[in-house]
């Protein structure tokens, strides 16, 4: 009877040092993709439909934020920001100036996501506006300080897209690979191009501006990480 009593005590034991491990291994990456994230990105933006004429292509960065509005349901509110540059010129004055054209785009909307073990599949629609500026810096031998704005439009903007992140590490604190992929709809906007600007001999601009809709296809590629 006692070697009876010896085995079931172990048997007992045995169980109570396995079941913490068993929630354990599988806990690290549900919980992963149902907590608070952020993100940042580099951005290549191509031009399409009449954009595409004046501008093929925009570059730049961009970051996200990603907050659960159903816990286990893959659902988010998620906001996006982005600065794309697609023009630049030079100028030997005096003084002498650099310009640049660039894209300011704010967005939010909903996020739904699908997680398979370490992969996050995701889609979203998202909308807000975007802000199209053309500005002015002096440069460094100038001793100035001060950005002029030469031109500038603010339009409405829509923007579906999708993607997938990999997590990188099997802690829940891990960063993951996100790549991505949307349609940025800005509607009709006024912007420069390279080339749309002249600097006069009095040191004043001459600004060509072009009016079309401004359409891109944006590939996105970045680091993301979930808050505590």
């Amino acid at each position: 009877m006692t070697w009876r009593r010896t085995l079931s005590s172990g048997a007992v034991l045995s169980l109570l040092a396995m079941r913490p491990a068993t929630p354990q291994s599988g806990t690290p990456e549900a919980q992963r993709w149902d907590r608070p994230e952020i993100g940042v990105n580099l951005a290549l933006g191509l031009g399409r439909g009449q954009f595409h004429q004046f501008v093929k292509a925009a570059g730049g960065f961009g970051g996200y934020g990603a907050f659960p509005i159903a816990l286990h349901g893959g659902l988010a509110l998620r906001a996006d920001l982005s600065v794309l540059f697609h023009g630049f010129d030079s100028w030997s004055g005096p003084p002498a100036f650099d310009t640049e054209s660039y894209i300011t785009s704010l967005r939010a909307g909903p996020q739904l996501a699908l997680a398979l073990g370490p992969v996050q599949f995701y889609g979203f629609w998202e909308g807000g506006f975007s802000y199209f500026a053309t500005d002015a810096n002096p440069d460094d031998a100038c001793g100035c300080d001060f950005t002029q704005t030469l031109h500038d439009d603010l339009t409405w903007a829509t923007e579906v897209g999708g993607g997938v992140r990999v997590a990188l590490g099997r802690s829940v604190s891990s960063a993951a690979l996100d790549l991505g992929i949307r349609a940025l709809r800005n509607g009709e906007a006024s912007y420069v191009t390279a080339g749309g600007v002249t600097q006069n001999s009095d040191g004043s601009f001459t600004i060509r501006p072009i009016r079309s809709e401004a359409h891109l296809l944006v590939i996105t590629l970045g680091v993301s990480g979930w808050l505590r």
